[in-house]
């Protein structure tokens, strides 16, 4: 997955009004981010969908500056975060291969690599495909009879669909197409997540796995918490994997839900105040300013004689104001 600016960014209006800092942020919030969507599409758990204030601080930058990426429409509250906006002009939203893409790409490598093997081929003199011909033929005797009930075994074997955690593009190996799609299901969610954490929890149906189970169902329970508890252990996988946390000080999975999660998940999110577009928003005047020209600005707002750019813009405020309303609702 990659992120694209355009290379009109720079001419945007948007863009000229915010500090060369404030740009910086967003372009680096805005790599967290696609490299977060691209390891979710093989992890669900690796990424929630948004980045946190510690994301956020990881990053340099400070609430003060993401508030005027917000007031700028370049990022948007999601889920217990925030998300960019791919805005026309300003950047290309990140595409995730689907897995029919992956296997088209996996089939034109193939394609091209037999090509190439064809080609490397016919350059050969004469003689070496003489050579290479009468060693074919004393083979295919011996191998023929072999190969058919080879290939049967090799294709009867079911293949382990094994999750990684690694954060780069190539393709994760398939489930087996004899797999039943699983529900999700509270039990099924706390499988993956026990299969995700690096330490130990427990024989299945023992004290510790029973008591895990039970604490991440009420974590689970609210939408905002899991949230939370996937973005601690993203961050605990990390830690350990860096390093920073040795294999023999990794607590079992049921005690590190009751005392530990939470001091590795991000701050539960306060939500921000709402924006009220007005006449002279940044909103309004993406949609105003090219028609300026068409309207007289004569007039006095002080003086209760507001000119009649002033009442289209108000107009527009209000409109974009009842715009909100309803997809709140």
């Amino acid at each position: 997955m990659w992120f694209i600016v355009d290379d009109q960014m720079a001419d945007d209006r948007r863009i000229r009004r915010l500090p060369l800092a404030t740009v910086g942020l967003w372009v680096k919030l805005c790599v967290i981010h696609s490299k977060g969507i691209s390891m979710q599409a093989k992890d669900p758990a690796a990424y929630p969908g948004y980045f946190d204030k510690l994301d956020l601080k990881d990053a340099g930058g400070t609430m003060k500056q993401l508030q005027q990426l917000i007031d700028m429409g370049l990022m948007e509250e999601h889920g217990g975060g925030w998300r960019p906006v791919y805005a026309e002009g300003i950047c290309k939203e990140p595409k995730t291969l689907t897995e029919e893409q992956r296997e088209a790409r996996r089939k034109a490598g193939s394609k091209g690599g037999r090509r190439k093997a064809a080609n490397q081929k016919a350059k050969q003199p004469s003689s070496n495909l003489l050579a290479n011909s009468q060693a074919n033929g004393e083979q295919n005797s011996s191998e023929t009879g072999s190969e058919t009930s080879s290939n049967l075994l090799e294709d009867s074997q079911a293949k382990t669909w094994h999750k990684t955690d690694t954060d780069t593009d190539n393709p994760s190996p398939t489930p087996p197409a004899s797999t039943s799609k699983q529900t999700d299901t509270p039990d099924a969610g706390f499988d993956r997540f026990a299969e995700a954490y690096p330490g130990s929890v427990g024989a299945k149906g023992r004290k510790t796995e029973t008591e895990a189970r039970s604490l991440y169902a009420t974590i689970a329970g609210n939408p905002v918490e899991l949230g939370r508890l996937q973005t601690a252990l993203r961050r605990y996988k990390h830690a350990v994997n860096d390093g920073q946390i040795r294999s023999g000080h990794i607590p079992r999975l049921n005690t590190w839900l009751r005392d530990q999660w939470e001091t590795w998940a991000p701050e539960p999110i306060t939500p921000t105040r709402q924006h009220k577009h007005t006449w002279n928003c940044e909103h309004v005047h993406q949609l105003m300013d090219p028609h300026e020209d068409e309207y007289d600005h004569t007039g006095s707002l002080r003086n209760g004689n507001p000119s009649e750019w002033w009442k289209a813009c108000q107009a527009c405020a209000d409109e974009l104001n009842q715009q909100t309303s309803k997809e709140k609702q």
